[in-house]
């Protein structure tokens, strides 16, 4: 059992859509090295036990960071403004390490790459990511 986001239209999943996924706690740890790279301890912030404020969070990322892990949606222009950062997010962490040097991140590479594609398609449909 994990996380699965899916573009929110009424068919659901077809043929071919990507299908970002990862345990809960994969999701987690992901979101965690993303946090870092843009500066931020999750810990710290709301909804994660801390009180820091998500609205003084200037990066996209912050609609991927600031979600629920098994709920609710993306909306189309959330996606919209998340597909480049994260792209380029994932971009840029993975230019420090070598394939292999951290399985988890070679999972996660992918899987956010799945993410983008995801996010680029529900832009392009006019639909929202649905996370469940």
């Amino acid at each position: 059992m994990g996380l699965d986001l899916r573009a929110g239209r009424e068919e659901g999943r077809l043929p071919g859509d990507p299908w970002p996924s990862w345990s809960y706690l994969g999701f987690g740890q992901f979101r965690r090295r993303l946090a870092r790279h843009i500066g931020i301890d999750l810990e710290q912030m709301h909804g994660f036990g801390g009180e820091g404020d998500w609205s003084t969070v200037s990066s996209p990322l912050r609609h991927l960071l600031d979600h629920a892990d098994n709920q609710g949606e993306l909306t189309v222009e959330q996606a919209a403004e998340l597909a480049p950062a994260l792209q380029t997010a994932l971009t840029e962490i993975g230019q420090d390490l070598e394939p292999g040097d951290d399985p988890a991140w070679d999972y996660d590479i992918r899987a956010g790459e799945e993410l983008v594609q995801l996010l680029e398609l529900c832009v392009r449909e006019n639909v929202p990511v649905e996370f469940g």
